[in-house]
């Protein structure tokens, strides 16, 4: 490790060799503790204005991006968030009025998922860089742990794929409106906290991309899932962009970060009732595949191929 660099060896690799020094071990969304009748979940993320924030993003926009992208981790336990904490290291020249704009976009954020904002820290720093905490709780019965992914079970998604991907193609080729879209994400607290009322006790947020939360979840726990890209609900855009530009669907779909709808799994023989449950919510989920024990498989046309470890990854 000694001559070699971040971007030798990418996010999830570093985030190994962190918990080779702590000997801790993540294996959720969020951690959480017993706190009596529920536990208590925290989480934490953070974005650069350089990495995150294309420029021609409203200031407002950006910030509601900052707490959605906290609070999706949250919903992926199938818990809901309380309390929201905030860090940002700013250059002594950054724009006052830009500052003050993206925490009205996050408080916005907050005050719609009922989260109050109770504490954080600034420091003079370079450009822009903002960190948040999450801390949340769910209900003992009710948590929702990638380790209760298992062999046999119906896969799911919420909602289309593909459209915040869709939103980045928009913007690298020169379409301005595409970078609005890359960061038009929300938390999926709602349908987290009803997938879990409906029994579901597996589930993982998409904001690495399918392929990579996939093939995470194969490496954690041994299962493996069987994707076919004929039952994957594909944003409209999606299938615009994909044709525009000559990208492949499921390279947009599967394999693009920036995605914050959730992936779950149920047994076969609750599957219909929790699809029900969710509809008559008024939350859209969709089957894409199954869980076995084999390698993580995409069946595309009636052909079959492995999944690389793919999706958006961090200095890489």
């Amino acid at each position: 490790m000694e001559n070699m660099e971040m971007k030798d060896l990418g996010e999830r690799k570093i985030i190994e060799e962190l918990m080779r020094i702590f000997g801790t071990v993540v294996e959720d969304d969020s951690f959480y503790f017993d706190a009596g009748d529920s536990y208590i979940l925290i989480t934490t993320d953070v974005i650069t204005r350089r990495t995150h924030i294309p420029e021609a993003v409203k200031p407002e926009q950006a910030g509601y991006f900052f707490g959605a992208l906290n609070l999706s981790d949250i919903a992926a336990m199938g818990g809901r968030p309380r309390f929201f904490l905030s860090a940002y290291s700013v250059s002594r020249d950054f724009s006052m009025e830009y500052f003050l704009s993206f925490n009205r976009g996050l408080k916005y954020c907050l005050d719609k998922y009922s989260t109050k904002l109770v504490g954080g820290d600034m420091k003079e720093g370079y450009d822009f860089t903002a960190a948040g905490i999450v801390i949340g709780e769910v209900e003992k019965d009710g948590i929702m742990e990638r380790r209760n992914f298992r062999p046999g079970q119906v896969v799911a998604v919420t909602n289309n794929l593909g459209y915040n991907a869709a939103g980045y193609y928009l913007w690298k080729n020169g379409e301005m409106e595409g970078a609005d879209i890359m960061l038009k994400i929300e938390p999926r607290i709602n349908e987290g906290r009803m997938l879990s009322r409906l029994g579901v006790r597996a589930a993982m947020d998409l904001s690495d991309g399918v392929f990579s939360a996939i093939s995470q979840i194969k490496r954690q726990t041994g299962t493996g899932f069987r994707i076919s890209m004929d039952h994957v609900p594909v944003h409209p855009l999606a299938l615009e962009v994909s044709r525009r530009y000559s990208i492949p669907i499921e390279e947009i779909s599967l394999n693009f970060g920036g995605e914050y709808e959730l992936i779950f799994s149920v047994d076969p023989d609750i599957w219909d009732r929790v699809r029900k449950g969710m509809e008559d919510n008024g939350y859209m989920v969709r089957e894409i595949g199954r869980t076995w024990e084999g390698e993580n498989i995409i069946i595309k046309d009636g052909r079959e191929a492995v999944i690389d470890e793919r999706g958006y990854e961090h200095f890489s």
